[in-house]
């Protein structure tokens, strides 16, 4: 479940090809009511909360589950900030400085690093968010020792040496034009500027290409240090290790780190405009629409709980309507994103817009101003419940979640709550 998810109905393909491309900054802030009729459909592990365990090493706050029940150890450090410490000179350098650490460091070459991660099946990755950025493994408890070196090798003491640093931007500057020639991708980059125009998240966390372009070795290094922090990180680990060793080694890699530097700054709401909407031609054999709205985020608990069974129950109301009943896209959905400053979206690519949307308007009134069945609500809760459980079968997911639920929900504790 990562940064920026959008829930939909599993079975629902879109297709990237396109004509248009309309993204509409703003469709208002609806009103969606949804009656209560009790719990949701499905029982949350009643120890589940038991068996994470929250501490502090050298500083540094820590969340433990521990999970027997699989050699696989997942650990996922959380970097706040996100786009609120970006500029547009620097935006992308976080992603940028994760792929360069992977690039060699004062312990291991690149092919040696690279060789220790295949041998001892290690994952180690970074991404760059809009709220934080992570640097994460997953390994196995056979491999523990030796992965737990190569991840902070490569977080703590990466070379970046400039012939690797030129092929990781030249990489990256790819990657940011391609964004250009898929139409979702280029359509969601519209859709944040213009939506979160004079906000930090109008800055992609991806990068840009001027950003990219003239970023320096220098800036990199200066980033790593005034970034990596002890007020500014969170360590989740979730996998069969003990306390005890957890924290020795915390200790050992991270108590030298220094207290403070460049804090993460909060992020405020998206401020409130009119409605806008933009259009993009382009010689494609379909039309893109994406809209945005305001919505609470995972810190408002009741009503963002409330608004995600409204978007399951939409959603599947759109897919029955717009695409089952009148053929008129292979792809139509609504959902939730889960920013700070958050928003809801709808989404439909189809030949003939107008109608489309038309019948997903009548469907959002419908779901305004007519309270559902109590029958309708509990099956759309169950269908929720079930697959985001589903979605937590990794150590992995679950260090994802507990950590998002921890900086953007007020804990991770109402990772279980909601």
């Amino acid at each position: 479940m990562r940064a920026g998810w959008h829930r939909r109905r599993r079975g629902r393909r879109r297709r990237v090809v396109g004509r248009v491309w309309l993204a509409r900054a703003t469709v208002g802030c609806f009103l969606l009511l949804v009656a209560g009729h009790g719990a949701p459909a499905g029982a949350r592990p009643s120890d589940a909360q038991a068996r994470v365990e929250e501490f502090e090493v050298a500083g540094i706050p820590v969340l433990l589950r521990r999970i027997e029940a699989n050699e696989v150890i997942a650990v996922k450090l959380f970097i706040r900030g996100g786009t609120a410490n970006l500029t547009p000179r620097t935006a992308g350098i976080e992603r940028f400085l994760f792929a360069a650490s992977e690039r060699g460091t004062e312990k291991y070459a690149k092919d040696l690093w690279y060789a220790r991660l295949a041998s001892t099946g290690t994952r180690v990755a970074g991404a760059a968010g809009y709220d934080f950025s992570t640097f994460s493994m997953e390994t196995v408890l056979g491999s523990w020792d030796e992965a737990w070196d190569l991840y902070t090798q490569a977080l703590l003491r990466p070379t970046l040496p400039p012939s690797e640093v030129e092929l990781v931007r030249g990489q990256i500057l790819n990657s940011v034009r391609q964004r250009r020639d898929d139409p979702d991708a280029y359509m969601r980059d519209l859709a944040d500027s213009l939506f979160y125009q004079g906000h930090p998240y109008a800055l992609n966390p991806e990068g840009t290409e001027a950003a990219i372009a003239d970023i320096s070795v220098d800036d990199l290094r200066a980033w790593h240090d005034r970034r990596l922090t002890k007020d500014n990180l969170l360590l989740v680990v979730v996998g069969n290790v003990g306390r005890g060793d957890l924290e020795s080694r915390v200790e050992a890699a991270l108590g030298d780190l220094p207290e403070t530097g460049d804090a993460g700054r909060p992020v405020n709401r998206a401020p409130a405009r009119s409605a806008a909407v933009a259009v993009v031609e382009r010689r494609l054999p379909t039309n893109y629409v994406r809209g945005l709205f305001p919505a609470p985020s995972l810190g408002d608990e009741e009503d963002y709980a409330a608004l995600t069974a409204a978007m399951e129950v939409l959603s599947n109301r759109l897919f029955e309507e717009v695409r089952t009943k009148r053929n008129l896209t292979y792809a139509v959905f609504s959902g939730l994103s889960a920013r700070l400053s958050n928003y809801g979206l709808l989404y439909v690519t189809a030949v003939q817009p107008d109608s489309a949307l038309s019948v997903m308007l009548a469907e959002v009134r419908k779901l305004r101003d007519e309270p559902l069945s109590e029958d309708v609500l509990a099956a759309a809760v169950s269908v929720f419940v079930t697959e985001y459980y589903q979605g937590l079968e990794s150590n992995e997911a679950q260090a994802s979640l507990l950590g998002r639920f921890e900086l953007l929900g007020g804990s991770w504790k109402e990772a279980e709550d909601f």
